[in-house]
């Protein structure tokens, strides 16, 4: 987050680079003032050469985060008004289903637009077999099938966005993302002239509890017992999927071993805790894993989204007609429940309070009830990052986290 003063607090920046692209002011040797780099945690962060900089204010008004902080009046109620059109689907091409990620959607309907000519370009993201993360435009529809699986780790995807989109005179550009990039992308249009000017932009935002550091994808290689820095594909193969660098060395994806680290916030940069978006609301179109009863049973894909906007109801509409996925209305309530009422309601909800806990302002202001709530969710998030609980027996993790849960939402209803 970048403030008033150009401040930067990287404890609630997301790294979603709105600020390095708005910034329009560099040297005589062609360099921003502000750059990302990567800081002590490893995590993406900007930071400004005062040397250079003109103050001409550009980053500030990008900031996502800022915006947010003083213009948000976000509360549970307002949130579920806000959520669109709801669906259930899954890609009706058996093969594409089976490999992604949210039963093939997404990569569906990249790939379906740009056959279509209704976009020009695709911005997603992949790992590469060296463990780097890839962002690029994509105008081929075979190809954006590399972005298929799923990446849980800190992607700074607005970075070197606006350079790409002019040099290959793109027009109309399909963003998938999630709704902290989102959110940075609206921004940066708003502030960069040449977008606001040349560019129209179609969003899309994948359900988003909470993203993750590279500490998460360590405790998966001591799982799977592969090197350091080994690159890990997450999900395909079936749903929920396997997390694997080989045949070999593989676990599935809703194993306790994973599975016991997402309610925790294990390895959960603090910005995460900020978020305000869990279902992405903020783009066209969001879209998740059904994560619910009712599809339990689907041992292939099953996905649900929900069309936000009337650009995201016209893409819904092309791809009904295509023939390309599989649609069936869904309930607001069902999309609520795949991604537990207890987290939507969480990030939803005391916003400022959230901010001024983890960016370290102090606590004064904060309700006690709320701050000891704060208190024992960061308390259980450092427990679950510990070499202890990494190795203790299964029981004695099965009955810590039945009284952590219990506790919480005690606390919660307050």
């Amino acid at each position: 987050m970048i403030d008033k003063d150009l401040k930067i607090y990287d404890t609630v920046c997301t790294g979603c680079s709105a600020c390095t692209e708005a910034c329009a002011f560099p040297d005589d040797n062609g360099i921003n003032p502000i750059q990302l780099i990567q800081n002590t945690k490893g995590l993406y962060v900007p930071r400004i050469d005062g040397d250079i900089c003109t103050t001409c204010m550009a980053c500030y008004k990008a900031c996502p985060t800022e915006d947010k902080l003083y213009n948000s009046d976000i509360t549970y109620e307002k949130y579920q008004d806000k959520i669109g059109e709801c669906y259930f689907g899954y890609s009706l091409d058996k093969e594409h289903r089976y490999e992604a990620a949210t039963a093939g959607i997404v990569t569906e309907i990249a790939s379906t637009l740009l056959e279509m000519g209704h976009i020009d370009g695709v911005v997603s993201s992949y790992q590469d077999s060296n463990n780097n993360i890839i962002t690029k435009i994509f105008t081929d529809s075979i190809e954006v099938k590399k972005t298929r699986g799923s990446i849980y780790r800190q992607v700074p995807l607005l970075n070197g966005l606006a350079e790409k989109i002019i040099e290959g005179k793109h027009k109309k550009v399909l963003v998938i993302g999630l709704s902290c990039h989102i959110e940075g992308l609206k921004t940066l249009h708003k502030t960069n002239r040449y977008l606001k000017k040349n560019v129209e932009f179609i969003t899309i935002a994948l359900f988003c509890k909470q993203t993750k550091t590279e500490g998460f994808s360590d405790t998966i290689r001591k799982l799977l017992k592969v090197k350091n820095n080994d690159t890990i594909t997450y999900r395909g193969k079936g749903w929920p999927g396997w997390a694997r660098t080989s045949e070999k060395n593989k676990i599935k994806y809703a194993t306790r071993g994973i599975s016991r680290l997402w309610p925790s916030y294990a390895f959960t940069p603090d910005y995460c805790m900020t978020c305000t978006d869990p279902l992405g609301v903020i783009a066209d179109i969001s879209v998740g894993d059904a994560w619910v009863d009712k599809y339990a049973n689907d041992s292939i894909g099953s996905s649900l989204f929900v069309a936000n906007s009337a650009a995201g109801l016209e893409v819904i509409k092309l791809l009904k007609k295509s023939d390309k996925i599989h649609i069936e209305k869904e309930d607001k309530t069902l999309i609520i429940e795949s991604q537990n009422p207890y987290y939507v309601k969480f990030k939803t909800s005391n916003l400022k309070e959230r901010i001024a806990f983890y960016n370290n302002e102090g606590t004064n202001t904060i309700p006690k009830p709320y701050l000891r709530l704060l208190k024992l969710i960061k308390l259980n998030k450092k427990l679950h990052e510990s070499k202890i609980m990494f190795y203790c027996p299964t029981l004695i993790l099965r009955i810590y986290n039945k009284i952590y849960r219990t506790v919480l939402k005690k606390m919660e209803t307050k």
